[in-house]
């Protein structure tokens, strides 16, 4: 809940409902894999693979102030460092993937498409599918069998330990510890990022890495606070909410928020980042007294018509904001480059980023992103098999510097992309081949996300000091990459409960009193048993 409008269904969740039966009938019978209950059998530990930051390429502009912050840069280097073999053995690797962008061209009429088969040695046969409707594919191919040799795999879904003992390949003889080092760009990957790999005691799947850039961050059209010659700063929830007043226009079609801006908000009030770990024992937000505060601050941002009105039943906010019908946009910093992208040449748009508050004054304590957008796991195959799988996806890992990175971001040049004041920039056909710089392929895997932005150098500044005010002081969500058998399975229709109660709360359909009752029907319906065994995972996790 931390990039798209508050409250809104997560895409994973709607991913999760459209797997339970299709995981149930694949597991039906088959009397091979942890039981679905053992939760202490499921988050079981495994030493996790080294840690071994690539240094070969081009040093960052700005120091690392923090260990989590993103190396940055503010342009390509002259040199890239050239990949030392082609990776593949020149079979078919077929592979199940998302995308959020448009479905690039098919292969015979896609020359950076036959481009990344030649660099990576494969004859790449991608099923690529529209995040809209990855659930129902993605369930249609699991009962089918047809995932292919590499698949996409979101964190939430009934039965997920199971399905990837039953389907996919147990990764620790090979990741595990040392054995990282065959593979440097895999390597390369946080220790956060193979948290979330890790089930039934072994390493199920390679990450699919974001960091940091995945925490919500409230983005701010500068150009039009300008403007408008308003000062953007505030220190308090009244300083908020004067300077929302201040922007917003409806007779100009103008509002100062895009959607409630929830983790702005939860910094303000103290909000635990989904749970709060004390002493072992787990309370999740939804039980924290600020959080009702939180519901009563955002349904009078909402009835005081200071955020878009179609903010909770149709939410389209990247384009309201490029089109400055939002002035703020809480969305993550990974959106960045697709908004930079969107804005029209020469219109003037310039974004910054709004500084987190604290509660009363204090520091503040903003809900960190997941390390991982999701997994990627290997059907199970032979040794030389996997090795050869393993090499290509770390060719897939390959980071910023280097001529891999460089054409799977923008392609062949004179075509996909040409250089203006010295940067790439994606040409029409490039747009188009590359699926916006953004090609399905980063769902096998990808490097740790640099701060660079192709075009607008100083946003890498920018980005640099919004996420080194806050970074050391981030908190995370302390279950991820734990499992709990009832989040897996009830996860979905209980969110689903609690989020349409939200949304009744924010429209004036009901009121915030209303709410201790649904954090009590929360805990009956599933809230309390996913306590007990996140908890329970959490010690076996430890313990192991």
């Amino acid at each position: 809940m931390t990039t798209n409008a508050p409250w809104q269904l997560s895409r994973r969740a709607l991913i999760a409902g459209g797997l339970g039966i299709a995981a149930t009938s694949l597991l039906a019978g088959c009397d091979t894999v942890t039981r679905s209950t053992d939760v202490t059998a499921i988050n079981k530990a495994v030493a996790l693979p080294d840690y071994v930051p690539w240094t070969g390429g081009p040093e960052p502009v700005l120091p690392k102030t923090s260990a989590l912050m993103p190396s940055a840069f503010r342009k390509i280097p002259s040199s890239l460092v050239p990949t030392a073999k082609v990776p593949g053995d020149g079979s078919t690797l077929h592979g199940s993937v998302p995308t959020n962008s448009p479905v690039p061209p098919a292969k015979g009429s896609n020359p950076y498409w036959q481009g990344l088969d030649k660099r990576m040695g494969v004859d790449l046969d991608l099923t690529i599918t529209p995040n809209a409707d990855w659930g129902n594919k993605f369930a249609t191919q699991v009962a089918g069998d047809t995932l292919g040799d590499v698949f996409t795999v979101f964190g939430t879904f009934s039965y997920l330990p199971q399905f990837l003992e039953a389907k996919a390949q147990n990764l620790t003889e090979y990741l595990s510890g040392s054995g990282i080092r065959e593979w440097p760009y895999l390597a390369n990957l946080p220790t956060a990022s193979w948290r979330g790999t890790v089930f039934s005691g072994g390493i199920y799947g390679v990450p699919v890495p974001r960091g940091p850039l995945t925490t919500g961050v409230l983005h701010r059209r500068q150009d039009l606070i300008e403007e408008l010659g308003v000062d953007p700063s505030f220190g308090s929830l009244d300083e908020f909410t004067a300077l929302c007043r201040e922007v917003t226009d409806q007779n100009k079609n103008r509002w100062a928020l895009g959607s409630v801006p929830t983790n702005i908000l939860a910094s303000m009030l103290g909000v635990p980042n989904q749970w709060d770990e004390q002493g072992g024992k787990l309370t999740h937000m939804y039980e924290v007294d600020a959080y009702q505060d939180m519901l009563e601050v955002s349904r009078k941002l909402l009835a005081d018509g200071l955020v878009h009105p179609d903010s909770v039943t149709a939410y389209n906010g990247k384009v309201w904001f490029v089109q400055g019908s939002a002035v703020m946009l809480q969305d993550s910093y990974s959106a960045i480059p697709g908004l930079l992208q969107q804005a029209e040449p020469g219109s003037g748009f310039a974004m910054t980023m709004a500084p987190f508050v604290g509660p009363a004054g204090a520091k503040p304590k903003p809900w960190l992103g997941d390390p991982n957008n999701a997994i990627t796991a290997l059907a199970a195959a032979s040794e030389d098999r996997i090795r050869t799988v393993l090499d290509v996806l770390n060719w897939c890992a390959s980071p910023f510097g280097t001529e891999a990175w460089m054409f799977r971001k923008f392609g062949i040049e004179g075509r996909d992309f040409e250089y203006r004041d010295g940067a790439p920039v994606l040409t029409k056909t490039g747009n188009s081949e590359t699926a916006l710089g953004e090609f399905p392929l980063q769902y096998f895997t990808e490097c740790p996300l640099p701060l660079f932005y192709s075009g607008f150098p100083g946003m890498t500044d920018t980005v640099y000091e919004s996420l080194a005010s806050w970074l050391d002081d981030g908190i995370t969500n302390p279950t991820y990459g734990l499992y709990s058998p009832t989040n897996s399975t009830k996860g979905p229709a209980v969110g689903t409960y609690a989020t349409n109660a939200i949304n009744d709360v924010l429209l004036g359909r009901a009121p915030v009193s209303s709410w201790k009752g649904v954090v009590r029907e929360w805990r009956r319906r599933g809230g309390d048993a996913m306590r007990r065994e996140f908890e329970e995972a959490s010690a076996a996790r430890a313990g192991s």
